[in-house]
């Protein structure tokens, strides 16, 4: 006991850094019931857009529980001593604490889940990368030295630009090329140190052409104007150094193309462009995967890693999803969870920072199918899944519907239109059949609004759910106030799980529909929503039913009404 508290001291320099899934922590305990577990009211008897749970329970007064439902969060980790969750904790029931594999899947000692992130002696990996800069280190070397015009490819080679073949594999080149260096600030660092050598470059042939034109004179802008001929061939790079070393005029408020000359052909702008690749390596944390857990990442074949460690720097944020979700009901202690007759299972694959593994999350969705789980809560979307891993996650969402299982995606706090912008997972990622076991959800406050920050689609986002302001557990027997998309997610898993107890025949995808089917409806409520514009964030009106699917806020008492009837 005294490890946990140890360990619970060093979690507290580290809560709530997840922005996107857990943005606001407070620690007032509310005194109205509808301000300790809002989610679970109802705007007809409390005031709020919850998720009307206590009113589902008037109707089921009377029915016994069928089953346990398993719910799976797949994400960080969990504090599982915790005083109000211990009810609701997941045991793997062929296995024992006792340093071995009992059940033989190659995991020892699973015994309320798995850290896929952790290591020998209990080490855990704390920080992750974004996919992006892992995809920048795994192409590096074969696309990152790479100057292509939208014609020609050049290598840097002696310290100067050469004209190259193209790559032997050019889809996998455009791919670094159109994603991968979006997506990576390293790879975009990496990238400009070419830009400074095609700069020089051109400083170079600009200086030339300059000199011969106006002999004995002074260059100045006015001069330099002329080295863009409109009726010239194409030549982009040369636009882009041209446009480039027209700003540094103004940056440099100068007139003298001396100046200009200076900053950029005299090798001073290629030192830059490595130090700022320098700076940006130093802002991340590169490693750690292969000297803590020792796998190999792109193999989704190597399986036997990680180890049993839940109570991480990160757990605060399951910790608020299973309260949610299990928290003990009627008991005094904090708010109350949406069913407490249910088992949670914690499969870690996110840390403080950066994003999840693929690979990880391929194999915690097989676990927790294997395990018998009911509802699989994942972490949010991404936008960069490279093609041979988003293969693995296909695999394992269509094994779970296989198998009958719900699964739940919360989206990104980006403001983007996911109509315009593809995230992953969604339910067309297979290339053929639509899974019609994923559900994607967002966040809603107490007043029946959406989140400003969340991502939005009438065709891609399925239904908005209680995650702001939410009153849960938190890790060391306390309890906080946070907001996230990750909350919101724990609030359909809860629902979720409440009508598979009572209906256990339902499938992941019957639910999926009778949830989408019994919202809260606000058609027709205009509502303010943060949006995004030419990479800038703005607000701008929305009908609610062009923000979703459904058009309206997760409901367990309709829901249950549904579920009843389709039971029949």
């Amino acid at each position: 006991m005294m490890r946990k508290y140890f360990l619970l001291l060093v979690l507290g320099l580290y809560v709530c850094t997840v922005s996107a899934q857990l943005i606001k922590q407070d620690n007032q305990i509310p005194k109205k019931q509808s301000d300790l577990d809002w989610y679970n009211c109802s705007f007809d008897q409390d005031g709020v857009y919850g998720a009307e749970v206590n009113k589902a329970y008037d109707l089921l007064k009377g029915k016994k529980i069928k089953k346990r439902p398993v719910v799976a969060l797949i994400g960080t980790g969990l504090d599982v001593e915790h005083e109000d969750l211990k009810q609701s904790i997941w045991f793997n029931p062929k296995e024992k604490a006792n340093g071995k594999d009992d059940d033989k899947n190659g995991l020892v000692d699973d015994i309320n889940g798995w850290n896929f992130l952790g290591g020998k002696d209990g080490q855990v990996m704390e920080t992750l990368l974004k996919e992006g800069d892992r995809e920048f280190f795994r192409l590096k070397d074969k696309y990152g030295d790479y100057v292509f015009d939208g014609k020609n490819y050049y290598r840097v080679a002696d310290d100067k630009l050469m004209p190259v073949p193209a790559p032997e594999h050019i889809d996998e080149f455009k791919y670094y090329r159109n994603q991968v260096m979006r997506e990576s600030s390293v790879a975009g660092a990496y990238g400009g140190i070419g830009l400074a050598y095609v700069l020089r470059d051109y400083a170079l042939k600009f200086d030339k052409q300059l000199k011969e034109r106006f002999p004995d004179k002074e260059l100045t802008l006015q001069e330099f104007q002329t080295c863009y001929d409109p009726k010239a061939p194409r030549d982009s790079l040369g636009e882009v150094a041209f446009t480039l070393m027209a700003y540094g005029f103004s940056i440099m408020k100068t007139e003298k193309w001396e100046d200009i000359y200076n900053l950029y052909a005299t090798g001073g702008q290629v030192e830059r462009g490595r130090a700022a690749y320098e700076k940006a390596l130093k802002a991340i944390n590169p490693g750690g995967r292969k000297d803590i857990v020792g796998d190999n990442y792109m193999d989704i074949n190597d399986k036997k890693y990680g180890n049993n460690v839940l109570l991480t720097s990160d757990a605060a944020l399951g910790t608020m999803q299973a309260g949610i979700i299990g928290a003990k009901r009627g008991n005094g202690l904090g708010g109350d969870g949406i069913i407490d007759r249910v088992e949670i299972m914690t499969l870690r694959v996110t840390g403080r920072s950066g994003e999840p593994y693929l690979k990880d999350m391929a194999l915690a969705i097989r676990y927790a199918v294997d395990h018998k789980a009911d509802v699989i809560v994942l972490p949010q979307q991404n936008t960069l899944y490279p093609e041979d891993q988003k293969k693995w996650i296909t695999e394992a969402l269509q094994y779970a519907e296989g198998k009958g299982i719900l699964v739940i995606v919360p989206v990104w706090d980006l403001s983007r239109d996911l109509a315009k912008e593809t995230f992953f997972p969604n339910r067309w990622m297979t290339g053929g059949k639509e899974l019609t076991n994923l559900m994607v959800v967002a966040s809603s406050n107490k007043e029946g609004n959406p989140s400003m920050r969340s991502n939005y689609g009438a065709r891609e986002l399925d239904l908005f759910a209680p995650g702001m302001d939410v009153f849960s557990t938190y890790t060391g027997d306390t309890y906080q106030t946070g907001t996230g998309v990750g909350l919101a997610a724990a609030s359909v898993a809860g629902v979720a799980a409440l009508i598979k107890a009572y209906y256990p025949a339902l499938t992941g995808t019957q639910i999926r529909d009778i949830l989408l089917e019994s919202v809260t409806s606000r058609a027709g409520v205009e509502v303010e929503k943060g949006i995004e514009v030419n990479g800038k964030p703005t607000q701008d009106l929305f009908l609610f039913e062009d923000l979703c699917l459904s058009g309206g806020i997760l409901n367990a008492y309709q829901a249950v009404m549904a579920a009843d009837k389709l039971a029949k």
